[in-house]
């Protein structure tokens, strides 16, 4: 009988102790920087996150990633309406037309994306060089540093997510982060 107490009482608090407690879900921003049956070069996402499981996934475009990250647009992904661009030190949000009054959204960092990639941009009625050492793919020695850096193994298929978003999207703003990456031959 004094087993089956003691049974009983480890087998309560195991039970106690491994009940969850609910956490709030945050949310996790990324982007792909691949070529989209849409056009775009780019896809956005974002998820919650609870610390166990990412839920609610969303593809984004690039000026619906702009309303939400900038907290202009109320949603469950920043129901608080943070400016993470302000938070993440970005050129991104929106501006408003003094005359039409119109809003338009900007990202400057998401604009050059595109140049991880592509030695030249892809499309025609354009001269802007990329900063890949290969005409359609990151160089061997880019795409390991993309992986050591920000985690994504293969940029055809993989987002970079969450804080590695976040630094990616400043490192793109430095000269010398520029420098460096092309220089990876």
């Amino acid at each position: 009988m004094y087993i089956y107490r003691i049974f009983i009482l480890i087998f309560t608090w195991i039970l106690a102790s491994s009940v969850l407690t609910n956490t709030i879900a945050r949310a996790v921003f990324g982007v792909r920087i691949s070529y989209q049956a849409n056009g775009n070069l780019l896809s956005f996402m974002v998820c919650l996150d609870n610390g166990r499981t990412k839920t609610l996934y969303k593809v984004l475009s690039k000026d619906e990633f702009v309303q939400f990250a900038s907290g202009n647009w109320p949603s469950i992904y920043n129901p608080k309406r943070i400016n993470l661009f302000e938070d993440n030190e970005l050129s991104c949000g929106i501006i408003t037309d003094s005359f039409s009054k119109k809003q338009s959204t900007f990202c400057f960092p998401a604009d050059s994306l595109w140049k991880l990639r592509y030695a030249s941009y892809p499309f025609r009625n354009s001269t802007e060089e990329g900063w890949s050492n290969n005409q359609m793919k990151p160089s061997p020695k880019q795409q390991l540093f993309l992986y050591h850096t920000y985690g994504v193994k293969n940029i055809d298929g993989e987002f970079f997510m969450d804080t590695s978003f976040w630094k990616l999207l400043r490192d793109v703003q430095n000269t010398q982060w520029i420098s460096n990456y092309k220089s990876l031959n």
